[in-house]
């Protein structure tokens, strides 16, 4: 009897064991990435998806990407992150060259700002 409380023992002890949070396959995403690139889906370089995906081919990448890739930063949580942050930084470029015109044409008075364009000269002929 006492065998065979010490087999239902080793029965249950396995059974915890395959049923517990180490029994999980911590390499299981590696996996889905290698089949991701053998299938053409995967760029090895950038260790993100290709650009341009679409359909369920975008879904199974974009998955196994969000689950290596922990970045709370929104440009490099994206695989066309770099990309989005040279067109974010050329508009915010514009905008402020922009913003910085618009500032000092209501701060400056136009006779100042035009100040040579409508400089009197000595007699209207042209003198070089």
């Amino acid at each position: 009897m006492s065998s065979l409380a010490q087999a239902s023992k080793n029965v249950a002890r396995i059974a915890v064991r395959q049923a517990s949070s180490h029994s999980h396959d911590s390499h299981a995403v590696w996996r889905e990435i290698n089949r991701l690139g053998s299938e053409g889906k995967w760029d090895n370089i950038n260790n993100a998806p290709k650009l341009f995906l679409f359909g369920q081919a975008k879904k199974e990448s974009y998955a196994a990407y969000n689950a290596i890739n922990k970045n709370a930063d929104f440009f490099k949580s994206t695989p066309y992150g770099q990309y989005l942050k040279v067109f974010w930084r050329i508009a915010l470029l514009l905008g402020v060259i922009k913003a910085g015109v618009v500032a000092y044409e209501f701060a400056v008075p136009e006779e100042k700002r035009l100040h040579y364009k409508y400089r009197h000269h000595g007699n209207h002929g042209e003198h070089h």
